[in-house]
């Protein structure tokens, strides 16, 4: 939302006034705040508007819940004032399905994205053939803010790479190689990670979450898949890893009520850590089932009304084969759209997983054909993730299925490729970038990634790299 979706002058001036409160950190509203913090001359506006007795005298007739319709209307009324100053005439009667319709009073039926919705549905039936939505128009010049904005990694994305450091002052690794790779996520973008049921899509996020709020985001997670209860594990077993340096408490003991005396207060230490860093700046839904009409809904209200930049969407389904599951499968190639036409009306970073179809279990060398009838989603994402468990075999040198795992090395400022043994008695994941922005993908250079995986404490860490072998395994 922005000043000038208002109309009038007053309305203008309100939500410049609340703007300004909020860029302060406040998220209520009364007198003394507003006294206490605006200059002069906002102030001596404000008394002219009535002062404190307008404002509550709407806070007494509006309600908090109606946010969304209130939001909806608004958008909606705007809307139509534009199509007026364009010279569309809006008590013009059309032909709807063999009726005449006021456009008005059609319009007044539905929400913003619906008046949207129809009317681009209509100039589409007019029969040009073409239809393009530009995003950015501009003469191509080298200027010199532009090259000032790539050398000072203004055209960079947020990286999730580290998340802050423990209790030792070292720093806590994310996905270093991974995030500089794909030069971090830009606002406006989708990016997806897609991986088979419990290979930890959900735990892979936990990473990428807690170095997204080391850098200022602020997050909603909308879950189809897990409670609040399950995620507020992970987040506090991730903590006393990486943080705490502690691995005595494991996901399975917290869930069970198995704490110690001594767990126990390094949970105090962690609870007193996250709410002087983290409180306020991540909110958790829980949805029945895959609603994308209810999911829109929260992610605007949450961004408009509380300031919501990044939003995780877990998780989208992959069916099967057949002729029922491959008009799922398109619905998710619609929802997907929505989620990332929402990622760049709002500038957010949006995160969504996806799960797998079983049935292409056992393919090495994961690419966007395992998405099935859903692999047009790849063509809206800045980013696609695929995971997988790794074999035995490919950690067996004598093996035909051998990934040749290796680290990269700098050495006369040179990067070489250094041959690396992981651990066989230890668990690993395999991620492949299918789709980035920026530098080659894994369908490119034949590359992977290499995370060990410690369930128990919900912590990946990105080990080295490998080339898997094309074909499958069963």
């Amino acid at each position: 939302m922005k000043k000038e979706d208002f109309i009038t002058n007053d309305g203008r001036f309100y939500f410049g006034m609340l703007t300004q409160l909020r860029k302060k950190g406040f998220y209520s509203l009364d007198e003394v705040t507003i006294l206490s913090n605006m200059n002069d001359e906002v102030i001596e506006r404000y008394e002219a508007c009535g002062g404190w007795e307008s404002i509550q005298h709407q806070i007494d007739i509006i309600n908090d819940k109606n946010f969304d319709t209130y939001i909806d209307i608004l958008y909606r009324e705007n809307i139509m004032l534009h199509m007026v100053d364009d010279g569309i005439d809006l008590l013009h009667a059309v032909d709807v399905n063999g009726k005449k319709v006021v456009l008005l009073k059609l319009f007044r039926k539905m929400d913003a994205d619906s008046v949207q919705d129809w009317w681009d549905a209509r100039i589409t039936s007019y029969g040009t053939g073409y239809s393009s939505k530009v995003l950015e128009e501009e003469e191509i010049d080298f200027d010199d803010e532009f090259i000032d904005n790539c050398k000072e990694g203004l055209e960079n994305g947020v990286p999730f790479d580290i998340a802050g450091y423990d209790i030792n002052g070292e720093e806590m690794n994310c996905f270093p190689f991974l995030s500089r790779q794909i030069n971090g996520i830009l606002e406006g973008t989708t990016t997806m990670m897609g991986g088979y049921s419990s290979a930890g899509k959900s735990t892979w996020w936990i990473t990428v979450l807690m170095s997204l709020l080391y850098y200022d985001r602020k997050i909603l997670i909308i879950s189809n898949e897990e409670n609040i209860k399950k995620f507020k594990i992970k987040f506090m077993v991730w903590l006393l890893g990486k943080r705490n340096r502690y691995f005595k408490l494991t996901k399975k003991k917290m869930t069970s009520g198995d704490i110690s005396t001594e767990s126990r207060k390094q949970l105090t230490d962690v609870q007193k850590y996250w709410r002087e860093n983290y409180k306020g700046r991540v909110k958790f839904i829980a949805i029945a089932d895959a609603d994308m009409s209810l999911v829109k809904k929260k992610i605007r209200e949450n961004v408009l009304r509380y300031g919501y930049d990044t939003v995780l969407y877990d998780t989208f389904k992959i069916q099967g084969g057949d002729i029922s599951s491959a008009r799922q499968d398109l619905s998710l190639v619609r929802d997907s759209r929505e989620l990332d036409k929402l990622a760049k009306k709002y500038n957010i970073i949006m995160l969504a997983s996806v799960q797998l179809a079983e049935y292409t279990k056992g393919k090495l060398f994961l690419d966007a054909s395992i998405l099935s009838n859903a692999k047009q989603i790849k063509e809206q994402l800045e980013n696609l993730f695929l995971m997988r468990t790794v074999y035995t075999e490919e950690l067996d040198e004598k093996s035909k299925y051998y990934c040749h795992p290796f680290r990269l090395k700098k050495v006369n400022d040179k990067w070489i490729e250094e041959e690396y043994k992981p651990d066989t008695s230890a668990v690993w994941r395999m991620v492949f970038t299918e789709k980035c922005r920026t530098g080659a993908n894994s369908s490119d250079n034949g590359c992977a990634y290499l995370l060990k995986y410690d369930g128990d404490h919900c912590i990946f860490r990105e080990t080295c790299q490998c080339r898997p072998k094309h074909g499958e395994i069963r």
